[in-house]
């Protein structure tokens, strides 16, 4: 039976809270009503609140504890973190390694669409001179306002109150994506029509009026578990519980292995650097050879830095998932653990477990060998009854520096003998392919000297670039 104080308490917080959202909204009215206002200053300020949602959804969807399985990890950076277990501790309140590529997703976002609506508008209507110096100031003074609200309601809410135990990640990021799609709604009639755009007060109202139906909309149906129509439009609302503590067997493990830090060290190198073979990574760099050598414009360093960021990040996500390891066997048990989250990860009964050495490039420059496992299906996991999905059923182990001391301490189900050997024939033919197709570019260069080559160079790409994988695999 409920507390009747406690249920009262609850009902005057969520009171409150609607009255807040409420004041927020109306702010634009007393702007056109007290500053001169029109419907584009209005929209400059959805869309610093917009940024300033984002802001705050990062440590939101960090401290998030449902694990959210409507999510596509194929559309996560860094997305091998999401089957991390623990994380980092800060005043009670833990900070999970698996939300990180959510807060990544929330970041690139912040970094990439709203910088590129501000940038886009203000280039097109010329904003500061539109606004004036005035509206800027008081503009300036509601981004404070709702900088502040925001905070507050983290603190107060989010974190005090615990709301992190019952959201997932996608849900602390969601109300960024309803902010994004209502501010381009309103930003095509207020680029297109410049009647539209100088409106007066009914349209500054009736947009006012929509924007807090919107958000009282998301207060209201945010406390209920239910599929409302933001809900279709942006997702499933089901999430799952945590997953339980993987069980470790007590005593001291018979034997212990990490992972050779030399191979580790080289293999984040590389996996920084594949992240330049990618769709985002491509972009940028067209963008940035085309900043830079067409129009020779400083803004190339911004989407340069993007590069070297995708890099730097892709390098610490492959060392949080295997340059922190340790595996522990116990008897017919191996439980791999995380030494800097300090928690188990998984546990693999090596009596079922079926055993794999891939064929690595990193391996063979830095004479080492790793093993991938896999050892049931997810319905016959340790916890058939806990939502969590998927339950892990495979894991990596290694790479080792000696491989056949490694394999017979562990209990690993190979044989040393079984290591891979190159294949240079598939190796140099795709080298072969890649070298011809890349004469046509340098001779191009070589006769014009058009800068516009260098794009097309970077075009060739993704015609060679699977080739560039297949030699390097079989190398």
């Amino acid at each position: 039976m409920s507390d009747p104080d406690t249920d009262a308490r609850a009902t005057a917080r969520h009171t409150a809270s609607l009255l807040v959202v409420v004041a927020a909204n109306c702010y634009p009215l007393a702007g056109v009503l007290a500053f001169g206002w029109d419907l584009l200053t209005v929209l400059v300020l959805y869309w610093v609140e917009m940024g300033v949602a984002a802001l705050w959804g990062v440590p939101r969807a960090l401290l998030a504890v449902p694990f959210d399985r409507s999510v596509r990890t194929n559309t996560l950076p860094l997305a091998g973190l999401r089957e991390k277990r623990g994380g980092w501790t800060y005043r009670g309140h833990t900070f999970y390694v698996r939300n990180v590529p959510t807060a990544l997703l929330q970041l690139s976002m912040l970094g990439v669409v709203w910088v590129g609506i501000g940038l886009f508008f203000a280039a097109t209507l010329d904003l500061w001179n539109a606004l004036g110096d005035a509206r800027w100031l008081t503009v300036a003074a509601g981004a404070l306002a709702i900088t502040v609200a925001h905070g507050v309601s983290f603190a107060r809410e989010y974190v005090g109150e615990r709301e992190y135990e019952h959201t997932s990640p996608r849900m602390a990021i969601s109300h960024t994506g309803q902010q994004t799609v209502f501010v381009l709604l309103l930003a095509v009639p207020v680029a297109a029509s410049e009647s539209f755009r100088t409106g007066g007060l009914v349209v500054v109202v009736g947009v006012v009026a929509a924007k807090l139906l919107a958000e009282t909309y998301r207060r209201v149906s945010d406390d209920e578990p239910g599929d409302g129509v933001l809900a279709a439009v942006f997702g499933d609302r089901d999430t799952t519980v945590d997953a339980p503590t993987v069980p470790v067997p007590e005593g001291d493990p018979d034997a212990v292995r990490t992972p050779d830090s030399r191979a580790v060290r080289i293999e984040c190198a590389c996996r920084g650097l594949a992240t330049l073979v990618s769709r985002p990574a491509f972009l940028c760099a067209i963008a940035t050879v085309f900043l830079a050598v067409v129009l020779r414009s400083p803004l190339a360093l911004l989407p340069a830095s993007l590069l070297l960021a995708g890099v730097c990040l892709g390098a610490a996500g492959r060392y949080l998932q295997l340059g922190t390891m340790a595996y522990h066997r116990y008897g017919d048990a191996l439980v791999g653990h995380d030494r800097l989250l300090e928690e188990p990860q998984w546990r693999a009964p090596l009596a079922a477990c079926e055993g794999l050495i891939p064929r690595r490039l990193v391996d063979r420059v830095a004479d080492t060998a790793l093993v991938e496992l896999d050892w049931r299906e997810p319905n016959e996991g340790y916890w058939p009854d806990a939502a969590y999905d998927p339950e892990r059923t495979r894991a990596t182990v290694g790479p080792f520096a000696d491989f056949a001391a490694a394999v017979l301490a562990l209990d690993l189900p190979v044989r040393p003998a079984d290591r891979p050997e190159p294949n240079r024939t598939v190796a140099y033919a795709a080298l072969a392919f890649v070298a011809a197709f890349a004469c046509v570019p340098a001779l191009a260069w070589h006769v014009s000297r058009d800068p516009a080559v260098i794009v097309v160079a970077f075009l060739s790409l993704t015609v060679v670039g699977p080739f560039v994988v297949v030699a390097v695999y079989y190398l």
